[in-house]
């Protein structure tokens, strides 16, 4: 029975893998060589193993069974830890740079309002004319006074007598720093709070003298050119944590104020330097004819006289009333040889009858510069000066406008 089985694998391999001859034919000379069985077999058997070694190493890695698993699995894992390490290190950068920059923050916030009040203190010295003087430094002398002048529109806080800047201040928040800056700082705060107090001095007087023309104040700062407006001051009134001294908290929302004052300042006194309140005759001379109804000196019929009429020497020096542009310089009927300054703000003098002019149409005079000699030109009875003060193309008695110049001086 055994014979039988092997008789039959036999034969079975044999018809498989059948003795096999090669023939090939190289040069006109034919060779053969012999596959045998078993020489196919080890082949056939080779073969297989190989596919077989293919086929499991390709389901490995299909599922994950590659017998470099262990190795990759290490790979992953450091991978993982490495990546962690860097997103550690990314955060510790983060805290570090956010750190920073909190610290520069604070620091260029610190600089800017150093910056802010020195600036302030500056503006104070050259626009707003304010020199502060530490021996008069004495606000409980504010304590019951009451403020006069009307807010602007960039006051933030409301107008009152200002005794808080008299008591100490206590540096109780936020990192130590060194006292020389808390003592710089304190005596800026003082400089300030006691400029403030000369400029609302230097504001009423100046608004004192202006009212003091019979001209609406309004009326005169509206012809300012330019209008209202102004550089933007932010108010930050936020305590800012880490290192930022109370000092300059408390003081901060003042400051604007402050610079409100000095812009109010400046323009107040802009409009005080065009108003012709100075005389127009550098020379001894007398009133003859006031502004207002009169005879007139021809027909001796009721008129209005738009000026006023002063006599004096012939070529008496006539000078400009205010820094002013001229306007016009020639012969108007009545008039005779006239001169008009155009001062800005709505405001034009007139000089007539005059015997010479010394100025050029378009010229730019300073107050107290000499423009023109008395004379007696067009429509006039003797040499003198009729002098007009126009607002607004409306004419105004130049009286009251001299009689506030004595204030001033």
């Amino acid at each position: 029975m055994l014979d039988l089985s092997r008789n039959n694998m036999r034969e079975r391999i044999l018809k498989t893998f059948p003795e096999r001859q090669f023939i090939h034919r190289t040069g006109g000379q034919v060779n053969y060589f012999i596959l045998s069985t078993r020489t196919q077999i080890i082949m056939a058997a080779a073969g297989s193993l190989l596919a077989l070694w293919f086929l499991f190493t390709l389901i490995t890695v299909l599922w994950g069974q590659s017998p470099l698993r262990s190795a990759a699995k290490e790979l992953r894992v450091q991978k993982a830890q490495y990546e962690r390490y860097l997103v550690d290190l990314e955060a510790q950068e983060k805290d570090a740079r956010t750190l920073l920059v909190e610290q520069q923050q604070q620091f260029e916030l610190a600089a800017k309002h150093f910056e802010d009040k020195h600036s302030t203190i500056m503006t104070m010295l050259t626009k707003g004319g304010i020199v502060p003087d530490p021996q008069e430094l004495n606000l409980a002398k504010y304590a019951s006074s009451e403020i006069l002048m009307s807010p602007v529109i960039r006051d933030v806080l409301p107008r009152q007598a200002r005794v808080a800047f008299s008591q100490k201040i206590n540096i109780t928040t936020g990192t130590v720093i060194d006292a020389s800056l808390v003592n710089l700082e304190l005596d800026q705060n003082k400089i300030l709070a006691q400029g403030e107090f000369k400029l609302q001095d230097k504001i009423e007087n100046t608004r004192a003298i202006l009212r003091s023309t019979g001209l609406p104040l309004a009326a005169i700062l509206k012809n300012g050119g330019g209008g209202m407006g102004g550089p933007l001051i932010e108010i930050n009134t936020t305590a800012p944590a880490n290192g930022t001294s109370a000092v300059s908290n408390v003081f901060l929302p003042r400051l604007d104020s402050i610079k409100a004052r000095v812009t109010e300042a400046e323009a107040l006194q802009a409009a005080l330097a065009s108003v012709p309140l100075a005389h127009p005759i550098d020379a001894e001379n007398y009133l003859t004819s006031a502004y207002g109804k009169r005879k007139d000196p021809f027909t001796k019929r009721p008129t209005m006289h738009s000026g006023m009429d002063m006599a004096s020497y012939r070529l008496a020096p006539i000078v400009a009333t205010a820094d002013a542009k001229v306007k016009f310089v020639g012969w108007r009927s009545g008039y005779g040889r006239v001169i008009e300054l155009d001062h800005g703000h709505g405001f034009i003098t007139r000089y007539a009858h005059l015997a010479k002019t010394y100025v050029k149409r378009s010229q730019t005079v300073e107050k107290g510069e000499k423009i023109a000699g008395m004379g007696s030109s067009g429509r006039s009875t003797s040499t003198h000066l009729h002098y007009e003060v126009i607002f607004e193309n409306r004419n105004y008695n130049p009286k009251k406008f001299m009689k506030a110049g004595q204030y001033v001086q």
